[in-house]
């Protein structure tokens, strides 16, 4: 059945690929909304060029009610896509106040359109970050919850909003716990804007673009080569999550829906490296720092949940993710 599908942040790094996904396997009309404060516009004429369809597109701030309220009025939504949302822990440090305001004050103006406008679904994009160093890893979606950073305040307290509105509205929510989404599309045509963004892999690019050292914090963790353990996600493997989510939850009775989407796998910054330069023949000199505050020395996930109940599975390793990611680069450095 045919819905008309809202994707907030849809032209950032995962929104624009869930679109993708979306286009390539529904007959969903889908809008976005996003105030381009971290995306560009280019990526609208990207996807449109990708999905051979007219996208509709406002330009809005999600935490504007008044602004959202027009966007609502004009549109009959039947589930909203949340990445509207700043991602940075390092930044969230420095800036807890903007975190707190943008990713708290979005999610909050949208239960109250969905209540008021009858929207019956979301799907929000949540992350590793909500659980705990108590827990033992692989953590499944029942592991402790306790955030180290205020970007991992702002989920853990995004998924306790969704949890409440679920029970008091009856809104359907979906909630991905995402585990470092890596990679962009095997063509190179869309992917991570690597220029202004604080993640690994945008890192890696930007130490080849500048032909400077690679920063790894903390080679003194408690594991096998001393650096942080991680669990990674192809983003086109996690944008499949997405769609075979919303399609579960057409067809479950459950008002909420969390699951893990990671490949199950912890592998340390210094092995993705190496994976990195070896996939793609390329050198990049190391830079051991001190470790950040915020970030956990070992976090991977359990996702037999999402296999078991959705039959998703990635198709994409760590090598795929690393020869994703630099064809994209390779396609679009000499043009940013």
């Amino acid at each position: 059945m045919k819905s008309k599908i809202l994707i907030t942040g849809g032209l950032g790094y995962i929104g624009s690929n869930v679109l993708l996904q979306i286009a390539n396997n529904t007959s969903d009309e889908i809008m976005i909304v996003d105030n381009l404060s971290n995306s560009s516009i280019s990526t609208l004429q990207v996807l449109e060029n990708l999905t051979k369809k007219k996208i509709k597109f406002y330009r809005a701030d999600v935490t504007n009610y008044n602004e959202m309220k027009s966007i609502f009025s004009e549109n009959k939504i039947d589930c909203i896509y949340h990445f509207a949302a700043f991602k940075s822990v390092e930044e969230s440090i420095k800036n807890p106040i903007r975190y707190f305001h943008n990713n708290i004050l979005s999610l909050l103006v949208l239960i109250n359109i969905m209540d008021q406008f009858k929207v019956p679904k979301i799907i929000f994009s949540s992350s590793a970050t909500v659980y705990s160093m108590k827990n033992n890893f692989p953590v499944s979606e029942s592991g402790i919850l306790e955030f180290s950073n205020p970007y991992g305040q702002t989920k853990i307290a995004s998924e306790d909003l969704l949890i409440r509105a679920s029970n008091s509205l009856g809104i359907k929510v979906g909630i991905l716990r995402y585990f470092n989404p890596l990679g962009n599309t095997s063509d190179g045509f869309l992917g991570e804007n690597y220029l202004n963004a604080h993640n690994v892999m945008p890192m890696i690019l930007n130490s080849i673009r500048n032909n400077s050292p690679f920063s790894i914090f903390g080679n003194d963790y408690n594991t096998s080569d001393g650096t942080a353990i991680r669990d990674y996600i192809h983003v086109e493997d996690l944008s499949t999550a997405h769609v075979l989510l919303n399609k579960f939850m057409d067809s479950d009775d459950k008002l909420l829906n969390i699951f893990n989407v990671g490949l199950g796998e912890g592998t340390s910054v210094l092995e993705l490296v190496k994976t990195f330069c070896k996939t793609n023949d390329v050198k990049i000199e190391l830079d051991f720092k001190q470790r950040r505050d915020g970030d956990l020395p070992i976090c991977f996930a359990n996702p037999s949940k999402i296999k078991d109940e959705l039959n998703w599975k990635p198709k994409k390793n760590i090598k795929d993710m690393c020869r994703d990611a630099f064809k994209f680069f390779m396609k679009n450095q000499f043009h940013s």
